[in-house]
């Protein structure tokens, strides 16, 4: 688990926060707009929890580069024929279930 979506409020509404853990330090901290907050790890699972977040066993230690081209692309998107190329031959390395 390193990361934790929080729904506040009632169904018709409400405001979303996010739970992450550093993978730096190892600390949860709570994101709420401009504000955070350093919380204790038996806090990050609550009722408010609505999303959660794992990262699979054999990927904990890549990095991005090792799924996507990095290079800097400043002020570039993509064209919807980059991100077909992006994708293909890549079903191995990520999935979404």
């Amino acid at each position: 688990l390193y990361a934790v979506l929080h729904h506040q409020g009632a169904l018709s509404g409400g405001h979303y926060v996010a739970s992450l853990k550093s993978d730096i330090d190892g600390q949860w901290r709570l994101f709420n707009d401009a504000q955070v907050y350093e919380i204790h790890s038996r806090d990050v699972v609550d009722s408010s929890a609505y999303i959660l977040f794992y990262i699979r066993r054999d990927v904990q230690d890549s990095r991005l580069q090792d799924f996507w081209d990095i290079r800097s692309r400043a002020g570039k998107g993509l064209t919807e024929e980059e991100v077909e190329n992006l994708m293909k031959g890549r079903s191995d390395r990520c999935v979404i279930s």
